[in-house]
């Protein structure tokens, strides 16, 4: 994509990528309204631009993925109303992430900031603002209704934080360690388990970049922590654990996986294939689960079992393929960064990127905006990371 600096539409879409982000990160539920704001900011840009106009790699691959999964999940469904949310899910949030490619690398009239600053702003605010939505509103889980969404969030904003205490010299690495110590505090408030594994996945893709003598010492850090969490008990972590593996084949997600996986078993080699369509899980699954007369899922907790059943083998490999690609092109990026900086932008985007599949994957359904729409910033940001690497190389 080209780069674009100045101008009226391209403050407009900084102005609507960070609006995007805020309602996404406080839970204000108007994201909607920034995405139709990125997109109209974007095609204008690209219009005016249409002569620079150039597709990378990445973003073409994007738009083919998306093409080629919403074709298959709604010519697979079976008769009956269109659901064109799952349309909405996949479609809008492309927008988000080639506006984050687009955006001019200052902006601002007098100090032209970079988005760094901007970037660790936000982490902090949602410490500040989810703390003090847990004592203003004791019975919800902080901005949010449901613990999982706040452990999402602080799950992407702790390493963004650590990030920042480890760059930031000064009294504001301080303000960055206290809001790091804060936010964890967060993930142990939601007693999300998902958040847990998610953070422990991503402190440890960290091990492969460190220097071999650290190597070992930083495993064993990174495991011990667990240890003495449960040790202190604090916010119920021993108790939490010692339901988890003292219930574990009684656990709801291990019963749903199982009862999953007979209703696949029982697809045709078409379905197997090519899956059986968008919302047809929900529609399914009633007849399988020993949860109906309680609640229907929609979801089967596991992004895997998920995607093979809307999708088949021919949907389950190709975002295999994506994750894959995704995850070892920032590898590739951050272990031939020509600048330490570069390098530590590279690993932590592999963290974020981490800690949001392990967390979605148990939590959310795929084609949700739950998960496709903080997604949405991450990819885009790590398109912007392999251009600017590119540019700079």
């Amino acid at each position: 994509m080209p780069k674009f600096q100045g101008g009226f539409f391209a403050y407009f879409l900084t102005a609507s990528i960070y609006g995007y982000a805020i309602s996404l990160l406080f839970g204000f539920g108007t994201h909607q309204i920034f995405l139709y704001c990125c997109a109209a900011g974007g095609l204008a840009l690209l219009l005016r631009f249409r002569r620079g106009l150039r597709i990378d790699r990445p973003m073409a691959a994007l738009l083919a993925l998306v093409a080629v999964l919403t074709a298959q999940g709604y010519l697979m469904a079976s008769g009956g109303r269109v659901d064109f949310r799952f349309l909405e899910h996949l479609l809008w949030p492309v927008a988000a992430v080639a506006g984050v490619g687009m955006l001019p690398e200052r902006f601002g009239n007098r100090r032209q900031l970079t988005h760094k600053p901007v970037v660790a702003v936000l982490a902090v605010f949602y410490v500040v603002a989810q703390w003090l939505a847990f004592s203003i509103y004791p019975d919800k889980f902080g901005l949010f209704s449901n613990p999982h969404f706040p452990a999402l969030y602080c799950v992407l904003t702790l390493p963004i934080l650590f990030y920042f205490s480890a760059v930031t010299g000064g009294w504001l690495r301080w303000l960055f360690v206290l809001a790091s110590l804060g936010d964890a505090l967060l993930l142990l408030k939601t007693q999300s388990r998902p958040g847990f594994l998610a953070l422990l996945a991503g402190s440890l893709v960290i091990v492969p970049f460190l220097a071999v003598r650290y190597r070992w010492m930083t495993f064993v850090a990174i495991l011990i922590i667990p240890g003495l969490l449960y040790a202190s008990g604090i916010y119920g972590f021993d108790a939490r654990m010692d339901d988890l593996f003292g219930n574990l084949l009684k656990e709801e997600r291990v019963a749903i996986w199982i009862e999953t996986s007979e209703m696949q078993l029982a697809s045709s080699v078409l379905e197997w294939i090519f899956g059986h369509g968008f919302g047809q899980f929900y529609r399914d699954y009633q007849a399988y689960s020993s949860f109906h007369s309680v609640v229907d899922f929609s979801f089967p907790h596991n992004f895997l079992l998920e995607l093979l059943y809307s999708h088949g083998m021919v949907g389950l490999i190709l975002i295999i393929t994506a994750y894959g690609l995704f995850f070892a092109k920032l590898a590739v990026h951050a272990a031939t960064a020509d600048n330490s900086a570069r390098r530590q932008v590279g690993i932590l985007l592999i963290v974020v990127t981490t800690v949001h599949l392990v967390h979605a994957f148990l939590t959310l359904p795929f084609f949700s905006r739950s998960t496709l729409y903080p997604l949405s910033l991450v990819l885009g940001a790590g398109f912007r990371f392999f251009k600017s690497n590119r540019l700079n190389g």
